[in-house]
C-alpha cells in the first residue's frame, strides 16, 4: 500500500494521497483512519490528492469508500487531481445521495484549499 493519510494540524485538515489502484481492503483501512484521525477535531474535511491515483477496484470500493466517509462525519471533500472519469463516477455517486459530504473538484491544492477554507465560514 503505497497510499498515504495524515492530519495536518497547521491546517486542521485531514489529506489522503492515492497512488496507484484503491481496493475494497484498502478503503475499509482508510475508513478506519478517517475516524482515528478525526477524533475530537473541529472541522471534518479532507482533500483526496488523486494525480498519481488509479482505478477503483470495483463498485463495491467505491460504495465502501462513501460509506466511511459518512461514518467518520466527513463534512467536505476536495478532490485534486481527479481524471475525468474519477470525476464522473464521484458526480454519479454525489447526486444518488451515497455521499453526504460537500464535495468538488480542483487542479491545484490552493483552489482546494480556498474552497475548504470558504466551506468552514458557512458552517
Amino acid at each position: 500500500m503505497e497510499h498515504k493519510i495524515w492530519f495536518d494540524e497547521e491546517q486542521q485538515l485531514l489529506h489522503l494521497k492515492i497512488k496507484g489502484e484503491f481496493t475494497t481492503e484498502e478503503a475499509l483501512y482508510f475508513g478506519k483512519k478517517y475516524i482515528e484521525l478525526l477524533e475530537g477535531k473541529q472541522h471534518r474535511q479532507i482533500i483526496v490528492d488523486l494525480r498519481e491515483g488509479g482505478s477503483m477496484e470495483s463498485r463495491e470500493t467505491r460504495s465502501i469508500t462513501n460509506d466511511m466517509l459518512n461514518k467518520a462525519g466527513i463534512t467536505d471533500v476536495a478532490y485534486v487531481g481527479a481524471n475525468a472519469a474519477s470525476r464522473m463516477i464521484a458526480k454519479v455517486l454525489m447526486k444518488l445521495g451515497s455521499l453526504k459530504a460537500e464535495s468538488d473538484f480542483f487542479k491545484e491544492f490552493n483552489d482546494a484549499f480556498a474552497w475548504i477554507e470558504k466551506r468552514r465560514k458557512k458552517q
